[in-house]
C-alpha cells in the first residue's frame, strides 16, 4: 500500500518540474493531433486511433497525476477542435480519459525498461480495454445514443479483441523509444541500463 501511495506522491512532485510541464504539453498536442487526423472510423460507434500512445507515454514518464490531468485536457481539446457533428459535450468521456491516464500512470510509471516491460504494456492495455473501452465508454455511448449497453457490446468486444495485441506491440516499441529519447534530451546517460 505504501508503494501505491508513493506512486501518487512522486507523480504529483513531477508537476513541479518544468520538463514535466513542457513534455506533457507536447504529448497532449500529439494526442490531440493523432486523435483528429489519424483516426479510422469503423461503424457508427467504433473508431480506431493511436492517440493512446501519447497518454501512455505521459503515464510512463510522469505517473498517474500528470497523465490523469493530461487525459482531461486531451478530451476537452479534442472535443473543442474536432466536434464535427455539433454534438454536446459529455463529461463521461472526459472521465474515461482521466481513468485511462491513471491506469497508464499506475502501471507504467518508473517501470524498468527490461524484458518484462512488454508485460506491463499488456496489463495496462488490458485494464484500459476492460475498464475504459468496454465498460465506461460503452455505458456512456448507450446513455448518449439511447442504445442498449449489451447491444453495443458484441461489436465493441470484437474491435477491442482485434486491436489489443496490435496496441500492445505498438506500446512495446514506441514507449521504450520515447523513454530513451527523453533520457537523452535531458542528459541522463545509459537510459536502458536500469
Amino acid at each position: 500500500m505504501k508503494r501505491f501511495i508513493s506512486i501518487f506522491r512522486d507523480s504529483a512532485k513531477e508537476l513541479t518540474d518544468i520538463r514535466c510541464i513542457v513534455v506533457t504539453g507536447m504529448l497532449i498536442a500529439v494526442h490531440v493531433l493523432l486523435g483528429i487526423f489519424i483516426m479510422i472510423p469503423v461503424g457508427e460507434y467504433i473508431k480506431i486511433s493511436f492517440s493512446f500512445l501519447a497518454l501512455a507515454a505521459i503515464g510512463m514518464l510522469f505517473g498517474p497525476v500528470p497523465a490523469a490531468m493530461a487525459g482531461a485536457v486531451t478530451d476537452i481539446l479534442g472535443f473543442l477542435l474536432a466536434n464535427k457533428t455539433g454534438g454536446a459535450y459529455h463529461p463521461g468521456f472526459t472521465l474515461v480519459q482521466i481513468t485511462g491516464g491513471l491506469i497508464y500512470g499506475i502501471i507504467l510509471y518508473k517501470a524498468e525498461m527490461n524484458k518484462f516491460f512488454s508485460v506491463r504494456c499488456a496489463v495496462s492495455k488490458l485494464c484500459i480495454v476492460v475498464i475504459c473501452n468496454l465498460t465506461l465508454n460503452s455505458y456512456f455511448l448507450s446513455v448518449l445514443y439511447g442504445q442498449s449497453f449489451w447491444g453495443l457490446m458484441p461489436a465493441r468486444l470484437l474491435k477491442n479483441a482485434i486491436q489489443l495485441p496490435v496496441d500492445v506491440v505498438l506500446m512495446s516499441i514506441v514507449l521504450p523509444t520515447v523513454y530513451v529519447i527523453y533520457k537523452r534530451v535531458f542528459g541522463e546517460k545509459n537510459a536502458l541500463a536500469k
